[in-house]
């Protein structure tokens, strides 16, 4: 991005503008946050006066951006198409890639190995819908508190299984058969995206007890991951913002920060948009634990919560963050929602896009406990291994002896 000058009064004022809107959008965003976690409810007139409010922002802020100049907007260079022969090669004789995709209400699968490649229809999309749509309510129990989970947490697991168990049937039972190697890249497809592959039940195990599983948008964003420079050296940075829904937020960040080279801690108003500029392009990882928020209506304006400000998917865009794993901890679609899948994808895209090599995210909103221990597990075995898409899997098998419930273990997923 070329920096603005004073010579050109122009560009000049349409930075001031985009700087602007930035700033209110950050103030009704917070407003929004404030008045939804409030301990007296707001009235349903005052949030949707403060929502029409910042949509009329946001629409400015659309508006700036198109004034601006072609490196003011830039979201970098899409990836060169690339043959199935090169990714054939590129897999090698110990990985399968499967991607799925939609025509009409069919979902196709295919398979790409080494030796060859194979297209699988499967099953329907309502029906997945409908199966996802269960397994989130399932999960959406978790809110009714510890006492409830722990007096029911036998027909709690019991259920988990049962929906994990359908879509297994219904997604990887078809192509099991088909599967080479024990290292598997899932490309799922709009709804797909909150299908946790891993942790689906064939009756007797989980996925990820036969297979080391990570996922990508695309093959062709997966090749691109595998061979862009990243930082191989630099310390870590860690960003934390408790609320209302993760308190203990604390207690995370310390265990990861016990285990991480070099750690430098920011909690609270002190994670900020400047610290993670000033400090992510040095940093080989970046932690950070805080609330996601997706917005259907507008994708652009998805993204993530810090201590001042609320970083935008066009703010993620404009970021420099060559890390070698950028780890988002605490985001959610929300549980009570079977989304097309764009608005996760956006995220994921906007972090490739500053730099990133590879994503830790959640599917949906995590336990404070499990995730601390599995933090801590994960970035022990990456220090050992080196491996990222290993060290999700042991983490996962070693959280799932104390915490049976996928709830607590399956919410993670490595892209990239």
């Amino acid at each position: 991005m070329n920096p603005v000058t004073a010579d050109d009064p122009e560009e000049n004022a349409v930075a001031r503008r985009v700087r602007d809107l930035r700033e209110q959008l950050d103030w009704y965003y917070h407003r929004i946050e404030v008045e939804q976690l409030g301990h007296v409810a707001a009235s349903d007139e005052r949030l949707l006066g403060l929502q029409e409010l910042a949509q009329e922002r946001e629409r400015e802020l659309l508006r700036a951006l198109r004034e601006s100049p072609p490196a003011e907007t830039q979201g970098g260079e899409s990836p060169a198409l690339m043959s199935v022969d090169t990714l054939r090669q590129a897999l090698g004789p110990n990985t399968t890639l499967l991607e799925y995709f939609r025509v009409q209400d069919r979902i196709l699968a295919v398979v790409v190995k080494e030796t060859g490649v194979e297209i699988t229809s499967v099953t329907h999309a309502p029906r997945i819908a409908r199966i996802l749509r269960m397994f989130q309510f399932q999960l959406s129990k978790f809110r009714l508190g510890p006492d409830y989970v722990r007096e029911f947490q036998e027909p709690l697991l019991e259920a988990a299984r049962y929906h994990l168990h359908e879509l297994y049937t219904e997604l990887i039972a078809p192509v099991r058969t088909k599967l080479q190697g024990t290292r598997l890249v899932v490309v799922p497809h709009e709804l797909l995206h909150y299908v946790p592959f891993h942790a689906l039940f064939d009756g007797d195990q989980y996925l990820v007890d036969s297979y080391t599983i990570s996922y990508a948008p695309s093959a062709n964003i997966y090749m691109q991951c595998r061979q862009k420079p990243a930082n191989t050296a630099g310390g870590s940075l860690i960003l934390g913002v408790p609320d209302q829904q993760i308190p203990s937020i604390y207690d995370e960040l310390q265990a990861v920060a016990e285990v991480v080279p070099q750690a430098k801690v920011f909690l609270g108003a002190e994670a900020s948009e400047k610290v993670l500029k000033e400090n992510g392009p040095r940093s080989r990882l970046v932690h950070i634990a805080t609330h996601g928020f997706f917005r259907k209506d507008n994708p652009m304006f998805s993204g993530i919560r810090l201590g001042d400000s609320f970083l935008t998917l066009y703010d993620l865009y404009r970021l420099k963050l060559p890390a070698e794993l950028v780890t988002l901890s605490g985001c959610s679609t929300g549980l009570n929602v079977v989304a097309a899948g764009d608005e996760l994808i956006g995220l994921v895209r906007g972090l490739f896009c500053a730099g990133a090599r590879s994503l830790l995210l959640t599917l949906w909103d995590v336990n404070d406990s499990s995730t601390a221990g599995f933090m801590k597990s994960f970035y022990r075995s990456l220090n050992n291994r080196q491996d990222r898409a290993l060290a999700v899997r042991e983490s996962m098998i070693e959280v799932r002896e104390r915490y049976p419930n996928p709830y607590f273990w399956a919410p993670f997923i490595l892209v990239g």
